[in-house]
């Protein structure tokens, strides 16, 4: 062995450091990351299947007949949600204001919600993205993050943009909805006599200019004598007018 301590090129260990030495078989795979999703989340077989994990650092879920694995620290980032709060029930009264039924044989928390929902929040609480789900309603799945106490801020942009767009539009329906009660409200019952009826329409003419073409002239009837008015006032206040009225007045 040479003095400083490297190994001679007779050595059985030595290779050399040349550039045009063979490479050894096979491609040299990069560091894999796999299994951080499973890690936060896990989806668990048939449901006759034991699942295979520690339940007191990870929760089972069934979800209409999904079932998942969940550790408890995967929760930690969402401490309002609906699963995070099953984590400090301490009686079954507790546990079943939470979700729909317990197993204690087999510590399994069981929810009547959309499996397909909650695969979306599922996949949310494991790798941080949330997104509307295509086949399901945008306002059916609002309801939905709002029963796992998952807040919509948390969508993508894109999601976000749609769903508050969605609300808007049933905003609005609800109004028009409600105008309509009203104008039913003010209209006749059947037994209503004939005067009764033209009384009603009427008013309905006066109040609602939108409310058919009667309605529509009777405003322009009154912009008209209101526009006629203002310029009456304005003209009687010209000097020369009023010289005309008191040349009148003297006749």
């Amino acid at each position: 062995i040479p003095r400083d301590g490297g190994l001679h090129p007779g050595h059985a260990h030595f290779r050399p450091c040349s550039p045009w030495r063979p490479l050894p078989p096979g491609p040299v795979a990069p560091p894999s990351i796999k299994g951080i999703y499973y890690r936060r989340a896990r989806k668990v077989g048939a449901p006759a299947a034991s699942p295979t994990g520690d339940l007191k650092k990870e929760m089972l879920i069934n979800v209409g007949g999904r079932r998942y694995l969940l550790p408890w620290s995967t929760l930690d980032e969402f401490p309002l949600s609906r699963l995070s709060k099953l984590r400090f029930c301490r009686s079954h009264e507790e546990i079943a204001q939470l979700c729909d039924d317990y197993d204690e044989d087999n510590q399994e928390f069981f929810f009547d919600r959309s499996p397909s929902a909650f695969g979306v929040i599922v996949s949310f609480l494991a790798a941080g993205k949330l997104v509307l789900l295509r086949e399901m309603c945008v306002l059916s799945f609002q309801e939905e993050l709002s029963y796992w106490g998952i807040e919509e801020a948390n969508l993508e942009k894109c999601c976000l943009r749609t769903l508050l767009r969605k609300l808007d539009e049933r905003a609005e329906l609800r109004r028009e909805e409600a105008r309509q009660r009203q104008r039913d409200a003010r209209r006749p019952a059947a037994h209503t006599s004939r005067w009764g009826l033209f009384m009603n329409q009427l008013r309905e003419m006066v109040e609602n200019p939108q409310s058919g073409l009667p309605g529509k002239v009777f405003a322009c009837l009154s912009i008209l004598f209101v526009a006629t008015t203002a310029v009456s006032l304005c003209v009687s206040t010209m000097p020369g007018w009023r010289a005309e009225e008191e040349n009148v007045s003297e006749l």
